[in-house]
């Protein structure tokens, strides 16, 4: 048995684990149990719950995309994608970066390949930001400048998303305020200090997804609601009108490349 942070390391039968310290003796056939659909959760590999330990949690199956995901499916070589994951929500939690808490990342033999599972706490009432837009009007530019000043925590601690996008962000609503946090950080890493370019290119990201995915989105960000969200990155009204140019002037020069610029 060994141990990062929090977290142990549990083995039996095929299968591996790291688990949070405070339920490490449940066993791991715990976090394999047949899961309840989570209607309007976003992930490829079905988000689900499940209830281990008296904690609720969210269960996110790990499914391949792109050219290997008609091939693969479900299945890796190895256990480490997970728990790299469960490493960096961990290590942006200890920086103390709004995410959602960590509990769980394991791995089961299946043949010659590996199926993974990343396990956090459920948020209760929290929503995909774009579901949040469309069921809370009246917060929307609360929403936007929240989640601008996770980002901005996010980007601090040195978050390199290779897909960050607006599913990446649960929020909630707090009296007159909106807690947001990060989700899903499949495939990213935290390695501080976090360079201009790379945290431009994240943004830009961010803004491509909402092109390209907006006809099915519940709610898109308005200019105005963008400009909180910088003013939440902690620009202020200079820098805003600035890095606004600047950004919009990457994202057109990204969309032209992929035929998109017409969208």
């Amino acid at each position: 048995m060994a141990a990062f942070g929090a977290f142990v390391e549990r083995r039996d039968r095929g299968r591996i684990g790291w688990v949070r310290d405070d339920l490490a003796d449940v066993g791991l056939d715990a976090f394999w149990q047949k899961l309840e659909p989570m209607p309007g959760a976003k992930g490829r590999g079905g988000v689900g719950r499940l209830s281990v330990g008296g904690v609720d949690l969210v269960v996110r199956p790990y499914r391949r995309g792109g050219a290997f995901g008609s091939l693969l499916h479900d299945r890796y070589s190895g256990p480490a994608r997970a728990r790299l994951e469960l490493e960096a929500l961990a290590r942006l939690q200890l920086e103390g970066v709004p995410v959602v808490a960590p509990v769980a990342a394991v791995a089961r033999r299946s043949g010659a390949f590996w199926r993974l599972r990343l396990c956090t706490e459920l948020l209760p009432d929290a929503l995909p930001l774009p579901a949040f837009f469309a069921a809370h009007p009246g917060l929307r530019r609360v929403a936007a400048e929240a989640v601008g000043a996770v980002v901005r925590l996010a980007f601090a601690a040195g978050l390199r998303h290779p897909d960050l996008h607006l599913d990446n962000v649960l929020a909630k609503p707090s009296g007159d305020k909106v807690r947001a946090v990060l989700v899903d950080l499949d495939r990213a890493r935290v390695a501080p200090p976090l360079p201009d370019d790379a945290r431009d290119d994240m943004l830009v990201r961010m803004q491509r997804y909402v092109v390209r995915h907006r006809a099915r989105m519940a709610a898109v960000p308005t200019r105005a609601e963008t400009m909180r969200f910088l003013r939440g990155l902690g620009w202020d009204r200079a820098e805003r009108r600035v890095g606004w140019r600047r950004l919009r002037a990457r994202l057109e020069r990204s969309l032209a490349r992929r035929g998109w610029l017409g969208r």
